[in-house]
């Protein structure tokens, strides 16, 4: 008896000694380098997050991929094996199939537009699409205009035609761009530097500022402005983690996402006008895409893409009605 009574004081004592929460851990990855604007956010949440929570939740940053790709990534914090992520809305598609509506071609007519649409009620609409599938939304990055790079100048929609190019693990962006002409190849971010290097592909889609930081400038020496998407990044963390914090930790994780994000977004603009400025620098020619008829045959897959989408009419009047 009295060596079990020993016992219960003793676990008792240790429990005490633990408080909730105690040096939880929260893993963050994602698939940029650490220049990047990834990094900044997760940096700047990390801090936010460490000083909230006075040292009871610290988070460790994985950049360049570590955790895995970005549809890796999504499928371990579904499952609790990850804390967060960042990824690309495309990758999403397989898992909640109505993010598709924001791979529509040519939805937004600029970045701008883009961001105050997604910052509002439609955005948190889509959001909130993927608390069921056991990851919730923190929220969106700026919406990143993705333009095609390449060994190919893309003055007009001729010069697509037959190009092979890699694209995102999305149906809607394999669509578009065949309907454009071009050989659309789907692939993991992962691999993209060394297909090019290697001449697997011929070009591929990205924003300035990746193209940059992950160094494309030396496979590749055109960067065409040709505007198809403005695909917003999405912060997003394991519904399953987050639920093991504290009410205070919970509030303190979401609120620490915002306001990194919006730390991130304010510096953007900045770093893409100096990515260009780089990538002029580092001989890459910028040329400034005439996308009428681009914008035209892209834009012939919207109906069937539409169908494709759960409530897809319905989610881009949404979308529409508050870009406007």
């Amino acid at each position: 008896m009295k060596k079990l009574l020993a016992s219960i004081l003793c676990a008792t004592a240790l429990a005490a000694a633990v408080p909730a929460d105690a040096a939880t851990e929260l893993k963050f990855g994602h698939v940029l380098k650490e220049d990047s604007w990834y990094q900044q956010v997760a940096v700047k949440f990390k801090e936010l997050v460490e000083e909230r929570s006075k040292g009871d939740v610290t988070v460790t940053i994985f950049p360049n991929g570590q955790l895995g790709g970005e549809a890796k990534m999504i499928q371990s914090a579904r499952v609790g094996a990850i804390s967060l992520g960042v990824a690309a809305s495309p990758i999403f598609e397989p898992t909640v199939p109505e993010f598709a509506v924001l791979s529509l071609p040519y939805l937004f007519d600029d970045g701008a537009r883009a961001n105050a649409t997604l910052a509002g009620e439609a955005g948190q609409a889509m959001l909130d699409l993927l608390d069921p599938h056991g990851i919730v939304g923190l929220g969106f990055f700026s919406a990143s205009e993705r333009d095609v790079f390449g060994k190919t100048a893309i003055r007009s929609a001729a010069d697509l035609k037959g190009l092979k190019i890699r694209v995102p693990q999305s149906p809607s962006f394999v669509d578009t761009y065949e309907a454009m002409g071009a050989q659309a190849t789907p692939m993991a971010y992962t691999e993209l530097y060394l297909a090019l290097q290697n001449g697997v592909i011929d070009a591929a889609d990205t924003s300035a500022d990746v193209y940059v930081s992950d160094r494309f400038f030396e496979v590749s020496k055109y960067f065409n402005l040709t505007r198809v998407h403005y695909a917003p990044p999405v912060l997003f963390m394991s519904k399953l983690q987050l639920g093991r914090l504290s009410e205070e930790n919970q509030q303190i994780v979401r609120q620490s996402g915002k306001d990194a994000l919006t730390f991130g977004n304010e510096a953007y603009a900045g770093m893409v006008a100096d990515s260009i400025a780089r990538m002029k620098k580092e001989g890459v020619e910028v040329v400034e895409t005439d996308v009428t008829g681009m914008r035209e045959e892209a834009r012939t897959v919207w109906p069937a893409l539409l169908e494709e989408i759960p409530n897809g009419q319905a989610m881009l009047d949404r979308l529409s009605a508050e870009t406007q």
